[in-house]
């Protein structure tokens, strides 16, 4: 535990070291003292990356001490060891007139914590992808994972229980490209939750143009989540409205539905630059509990925000 009074100072050194034009050596060394800390308290991190046309790799291992406590910056964990390792093949298929580009990658990554000297969560994924000429794109991933839980954690409104977990996922995609009046990423995705089954299918990145100056941008996230507790299905929709009423003003709207949370939240957003460098902000924010069909929904939150800017040329 830190004390209440004391000193803290933080020193390090980093070096970044370019070899041709493809292959990046990263790395860093670096320790705090402060009052009433006595354990580990160095950082480092190491990381080489060759990053070619056709063939790519990527290597690396951070470490933090229980005790690196640098008040100056922001650590965002503590106390784990973290190794990743990733190859790719991108070659580009002459022979193959709609293929732009296929993708073969796979990657594994670990993370222990230090201070019990555990694995704590693994990842090793294989990924297939092809880039069409009209800018489409196919993915296909499949995932296995660990992760331990070293006490009973609330999620999705029950509890589970403290343990490792071991989960086989895997992913399909397809993304028009954004060249189109319409566009966006459909996914796909089956495979273990903790002690159940989760199935997903979504529609992200999305973006309809109906209009030069009007514009939709739909997301959808539908999750079957099934566990021996019972069904814990999730499930959220969103849509972005964009409006340039002119090149200096645009309206935007964001509606959002979260069947988790039986929320329901509209943001209204006016932006005016009424003179050069000088604007008008005009947001409007409400946030409803229960069902949004119900117009007597509870009232959960709202707030109106006006922000006024001048520029001064002195």
């Amino acid at each position: 535990m830190l004390a209440e009074t004391g000193s803290n100072q933080t020193y390090g050194v980093d070096a970044s070291f370019a070899f041709q034009d493809n292959v990046t050596l990263f790395g860093y060394l670096a320790a705090t003292r402060t009052d009433g800390l006595t354990g580990d308290d160095k950082s480092y991190r190491s990381q080489i990356s060759y990053n070619g046309a056709t063939w790519g790799a990527n290597m690396g291992h951070l470490f933090v001490g229980d005790d690196f406590n640098p008040e100056v910056g922001f650590a965002r964990r503590k106390g784990f060891r973290q190794s990743m390792m990733s190859g790719r093949y991108s070659p580009r298929p002459a022979s193959v007139e709609r293929i732009r580009r296929l993708l073969f990658q796979a990657g594994v990554e670990y993370l222990e914590n230090a201070r019990r000297g555990v694995l704590e969560a693994r990842d090793q994924d294989v990924h297939f992808g092809i880039e069409l000429e009209n800018s489409d794109s196919f993915n296909a991933s499949y995932t296995e994972s660990f992760e331990r839980l070293f006490n009973d954690a609330p999620i999705l409104g029950t509890t589970i229980a403290a343990g490792g977990y071991s989960t086989k996922n895997v992913q399909v995609s397809y993304g028009f490209g954004s060249q189109r009046p319409y566009s966006g990423a459909l996914t796909f995705q089956r495979g273990d939750y903790y002690t159940g089954r989760r199935t997903s299918l979504g529609f992200s990145q999305g973006r309809i143009e109906i209009l030069r100056q009007l514009s939709l941008e739909p997301t959808l996230a539908f999750n079957w989540i099934s566990l021996p507790q019972g069904d814990f299905d999730q499930h959220l929709a969103l849509a972005r409205v964009n409006y340039s009423v002119s090149p200096r003003m645009y309206v935007r709207a964001i509606v959002q539905y979260n069947s988790g949370s039986d929320s329901f939240s509209s943001n209204l957003r006016l932006r005016w630059e009424w003179a050069p460098g000088s604007e008008v902000f005009v947001v409007y924010t409400e946030e409803r509990d229960t069902d949004v069909l119900d117009r007597w929904s509870e009232l959960a939150n709202r707030g109106l925000v006006i922000k006024v800017t001048r520029l001064l040329r002195l």
